[in-house]
């Protein structure tokens, strides 16, 4: 575990943020800069100019730079990760006039950047118990965790910083989400109710109960919910205006209306910010699925093919990684796909031990067969995504985004005629969530193959009802 030194005495004239925190070198706009950038980070908003010009002029403030190379590793972008080196740099030439807490903030972001996300995340988590106020540092600590699968951390991270902020709105939404993914549903539901309750405008929780409800199967209280705060999004970056429009359409798909996801995609999900790999990602999960239920994606996959050939390289996720490769290869960019897929397996070559499982047992086979389901190669898809289930929840993303991944090998399972996989693959999917046509219509089809002409009939059915409640809705 990480130790960081206590604070000792600051000198009287060091001035403090909102948060009641000290900040070294800092004056009254730096204090106001630091302040309005801390608002945006845990709001999600785009708002994000002004701080990082004041962090153009305020190379002797510490933690000004520190939190500007935060915002830079964040976007996942060579350029953004090699400017956040140049402020660290700036950042570690004050290391004389930092605060404790500065220090460990230099301690846990230059860990991030210089790639060993496990240090990252065990610095910043220790500084939410040393320094529960720092809510900055505490979302990049969830964050981190979240990019190593670690949903405990998380939780670990919101339980240090609960005490000193109840009455931040925030707070909550982040345990919420954090719960949500270990299965605690219900409680993640309270958490994120509560957090809305305080701040309507809090997206992340907004995320949070939508995830909950898809995971229960409550597709109309996800449409109602999502849709009766959607007017608070447009405050919002990309990256949460995308993803929580994307939430909404997976509603509209598991309620049989892809016509009315596509919609969504066309005018809420994509194009947005066409460059930015998080807008990137949820296109490209969006457009699968919609493909999954029968949708013409037209010359969608070129559109976005064209942002992720230069991308090839990256690596800087393999969560990233595996949803390039698939757009990659649904727009017939085949020289890019095998340039890439070289590259991605020099790049497991080189895993450090923390990200082996990540990279080489899961990443590896999984790039590889979704490229074969891309392909319409149903045999290898199924046998190498198969492989890389049991290893997927390392490569970080959440429940509902790494489901991508077992949605294509039971379509392969499907197509290749594994019946008896994609029949316990669906009856599994069908406890889990009774509700959803297309699972029985799948159900219908597998039980036809294997002469079961009545369960088949009887799921057929029961597709049919569902269809005709979602859509007289």
């Amino acid at each position: 575990m990480v130790r960081f030194a206590p604070e000792g005495q600051r000198p009287a004239d060091m001035l403090t943020d909102s948060q009641g925190l000290p900040v070294a070198n800092a004056d009254a706009a730096t204090i106001e800069a630091l302040d309005h950038v801390l608002g945006q980070w845990l709001g999600y908003g785009k708002d994000f100019a002004p701080f990082m010009m004041m962090a153009e002029r305020a190379s002797d403030v510490p933690l000004v730079q520190m939190q500007a190379a935060a915002l830079n590793i964040t976007m996942d972008e060579p350029a953004a990760h090699q400017a956040a080196g140049a402020q660290l740099a700036l950042a570690q030439a004050r290391q004389a006039d930092m605060t404790a807490r500065e220090r460990a903030w230099l301690q846990a972001i230059s860990a991030w950047h210089d790639g060993a996300l496990d240090g990252a995340a065990a610095a910043f988590e220790e500084m939410a118990s040393a320094w529960p106020r720092d809510l900055f540092a505490a979302k990049l600590g969830q964050l981190a965790h979240f990019n190593l699968g670690n949903a405990e951390g998380m939780l670990r991270i919101s339980e240090a910083i609960g005490p000193a902020n109840r009455d931040v709105g925030y707070v909550y939404g982040m345990r919420a989400f954090a719960l949500e993914e270990l299965n605690r549903l219900d409680e993640a539901e309270a958490d994120a109710r509560r957090a809305v309750a305080i701040n309507r405008s809090d997206p992340w929780a907004h995320h949070a109960a939508a995830h909950v409800m898809e995971t229960q199967g409550r597709i109309e209280d996800g449409i109602a919910w999502m849709e009766g705060l959607a007017d608070t999004w447009d405050a919002c970056n990309s990256f949460m205006y995308t993803h929580n429009w994307w939430h909404t359409a997976l509603f509209y798909i598991d309620s049989d209306r892809p016509e009315q996801a596509l919609a969504l995609y066309d005018n809420r999900v994509w194009g947005v910010w066409k460059t930015f790999c998080q807008d990137q990602i949820n296109a490209i999960s969006l457009l699968a699925r919609l493909e999954l239920r029968g949708v013409d994606a037209g010359d969608r996959w070129r559109d976005i093919a064209t942002y992720l050939v230069p991308r090839l390289h990256e690596h800087f996720s393999p969560f990233l990684d595996l949803q390039y490769l698939y757009g990659l290869a649904r727009a017939g960019e085949g020289a890019a796909v095998t340039e890439m897929l070289a590259s991605l397996e020099d790049r497991a070559g080189r895993a450090r031990p923390f990200e082996r499982t990540a990279w080489v047992e899961a990443a590896v086979p999984a790039a590889h067969g979704v490229v074969a389901h891309a392909k319409g190669d149903w045999g290898t898809a199924a046998r190498l995504l198969g492989d890389a289930l049991p290893h997927l929840q390392v490569i970080g993303g959440s429940h509902a985004q790494r489901a991508l991944f077992g949605a294509l090998w039971l379509d392969a399972l499907i197509k290749a005629q594994w019946n008896d996989r994609a029949l316990a693959a669906l009856v599994a999917n069908d406890h889990a969530r009774g509700n959803i046509a297309h699972t029985k219509r799948d159900l219908a089809t597998i039980y036809d193959r294997l002469g079961r002409a009545e369960d088949a009939l009887t799921a057929r059915q029961q597709a049919e009802r569902l269809t005709r409640r979602y859509r007289a809705a």
